[in-house]
């Protein structure tokens, strides 16, 4: 085995970026309640995909991170270790947790409470149950009804790898 895939193989060593380079900070900076724990917290870059890791504090009482390996969440724990907002640093498989641990059983609201983070009005929207009358379709039991597309479904196809290279073509 060559010396470049036994490196490729062996768990990186993660990067502290600046909290605006995680690929996810747009969601967080829309979720938090006090948005000034954006601060304190730090992209934790893994290969190519930094994460926004951000501390407890104000309501927040904790957090997690989910690493995808166990080794990459051992990595983490060891990055994020002695830096504010992120005591009882722990891992379990791939999720790193700091902070307390959220209570076993409890409503999605205080969960919610629990990491800090609001409910965003269109999540409120996106539960919402068909009317009574069953839409505005004229298919029984079915919604949304056929002649309507899904939200976020693509009206087309998608291009086969023959299509695409057709295309390319001179």
């Amino acid at each position: 085995m060559s010396t470049r895939t036994e490196s490729a193989l062996k768990a990186p060593k993660p990067r502290l970026l600046l909290p605006e380079h995680a690929y996810d900070y747009e969601y967080w900076a829309r979720r938090l309640v006090h948005l000034e724990l954006l601060r304190d917290a730090v992209a934790l870059a893994l290969f190519r995909a930094p994460l926004l890791a951000v501390p407890t504090g104000a309501t927040r009482r904790g957090g997690q991170l989910h690493m995808g390996e166990g080794s990459f969440a051992h990595q983490a724990v060891l990055a994020l270790e002695g830096l504010p907002g992120f005591a009882q640093l722990s891992h379990s498989g791939p999720i790193v947790e700091w902070g307390d641990k959220p209570p076993a059983l409890c409503r999605p609201k205080e969960r919610l409470q629990f990491y800090g983070l609001r409910v965003l009005a269109e999540e409120l929207a996106d539960h919402a149950w068909p009317p009574a009358d069953r839409g505005h379709g004229t298919e029984t039991g079915r919604w949304p009804p056929a002649s309507e597309q899904p939200p976020g479904r693509n009206s087309h196809p998608r291009e086969t790898g023959s299509t695409v290279a057709a295309l390319a073509l001179p």
